[in-house]
């Protein structure tokens, strides 16, 4: 299959998975069904559907996977099936035991569908984990109608089912720790510092909320840093720069972010800086605000404010940094699904429009165009290139979908914080 018909494919899919959204969210029935029936429905059916496209695509129609899989994770693999060490022997963006993860995965499959298979199995524990998660936190109607979007997510379905992503390992990880996060805190820090030594450094940048919302903060810390200390401290015992990654990442721009977009359209190159600058404000708001409502709320509320820290920082993340793509979602797209959960079918349309543009973009980027850098596109725009006005069509309504998320993430914020401080005020008075 060429990458044309995959990028088609990848639209019919998206479109499939929106219109299946509208449709769910809009059924009363299924609102309407015992929780222990919508659940048990809601897990089969993901798990029917993530498998069926799974075994449709690789094993009838033999379609060779494409991205990041085939590109990175399986060469790495190879190599430390043969003895040899990353940031040593060979380059990797990635945590320190991610390499030796795949290849653990293809000694026991020696295929790169091995490496798929393991994060569509790491995504069927999510679903059940966070409708149990969900209902400590939130009412059963917002799990319901957050359950349907990400059950019929085309981002959960094209870049885990299909492309094999592991960032939703992480997102297992983010839920596990959440659910520990009061009675065991040591454990809920360790399943973070496991992120980060085994999959990508991304989830430190997210360590802060969890230690914000912990009620005994340095168990908490102490089990982040137990992971990380012990991998981290291994490799460099054995003078393997871990570090390099950090710095090889540091410069690298792409697409699918508002720096691109900004650089293509006005014509001007954004120092890195600024963008890690402005990323850094952004994301010391939502720390901030999360601490604003745990600071004088209840458990429920304290929790719910993390969810929601956790939707706002991904989508701070994937919008203002300057190499952040779509697939980044995934770490995330649980709390992100509960944050546009809605009765509306406008916004259900909305969000269901945000997936296919999540993952038509990207794919149009790499395929049609060829990964053109911003000034390049730009270029292209100022020729009259219908594929680059295509691509700022695609551009543009991505950053709005993300500018949208992270708005209502932040009034979500903002309003959980006022009604609270008007309990809080009520209950003061009628003492």
């Amino acid at each position: 299959m060429t990458g044309n018909q995959t990028l088609i494919l990848r639209a019919m899919l998206g479109v499939a998975a929106a219109i299946s959204g509208v449709v769910a969210v809009s059924n009363a029935m299924l609102r309407s069904l015992p929780l222990k029936q919508f659940d048990r429905l809601i897990t089969a059916t993901f798990i029917v559907t993530r498998f069926a496209v799974y075994l449709g695509l690789f094993v009838i129609l033999r379609l060779p996977p494409r991205g990041d899989v085939p590109s990175y994770y399986w060469g790495q693999a190879v190599l430390t099936l043969q003895g040899l060490l990353p940031y040593r022997d060979f380059a990797s963006s990635y945590a320190p035991l991610h390499p030796f993860l795949d290849a653990a995965l293809i000694r026991l499959w020696f295929s790169p569908l091995a490496i798929i298979l393991f994060s569509l199995l790491a995504e069927c524990l999510l679903v059940p984990l966070w409708l149990r998660l969900g209902r400590r936190i939130f009412t059963d109607q917002q799990v319901r109608i957050g359950a349907l979007l990400y059950v019929t997510s085309a981002i959960s379905l094209q870049f885990v089912a299909i492309d094999g992503q592991d960032n939703v390992v992480i997102a297992v990880l983010f839920a596990l720790a959440i659910l520990l996060l009061d009675r065991r805190p040591f454990l809920s820090g360790a399943a973070v510092g496991l992120g980060a030594v085994s999959i990508k450094f991304l989830p430190l940048a997210y360590a802060p909320l969890f230690f914000i919302g912990a009620l005994r903060r340095w168990r908490w810390l102490a089990g982040l840093a137990l992971p990380v200390v012990l991998v981290y401290g291994a490799f460099a015992a054995r003078h393997l720069q871990v570090l390099s990654a950090l710095s090889k990442e540091a410069g690298l721009k792409s697409a699918n972010n508002l720096p691109y977009l900004m650089e293509s359209v006005l014509g001007v190159t954004l120092p890195s800086r600024l963008c890690d600058g402005v990323t850094a404000i952004v994301l010391f708001v939502i720390f901030s605000l999360v601490a604003r409502t745990v600071a004088q709320g209840s458990s429920g509320l304290r929790l719910q404010s993390l969810v929601f820290g956790t939707a706002g920082t991904t989508l701070a993340i994937v919008l203002f940094a300057k190499k952040s793509w779509p697939p980044y979602l995934m770490l995330a797209l649980f709390p992100i699904c509960f944050l546009a959960s809605s009765r509306s079918k406008l916004k259900t349309a909305g969000f269901g429009l945000f997936g296919v543009v999540a993952v038509v973009a990207p794919s149009y980027w790499s395929t049609v165009l060829a990964q053109f850098s911003s000034e390049k596109f730009r270029q292209g725009l100022l020729a009259g290139q219908t594929t680059c006005y295509f691509l700022l069509a695609l551009q543009t309504l991505l950053i709005a979908g993300y500018a949208w998320l992270l708005m209502t993430c932040v009034q979500r914020l903002l309003s959980m914080e006022r009604k609270e401080t008007e309990r809080l005020q009520e209950t003061a008075s009628v003492s």
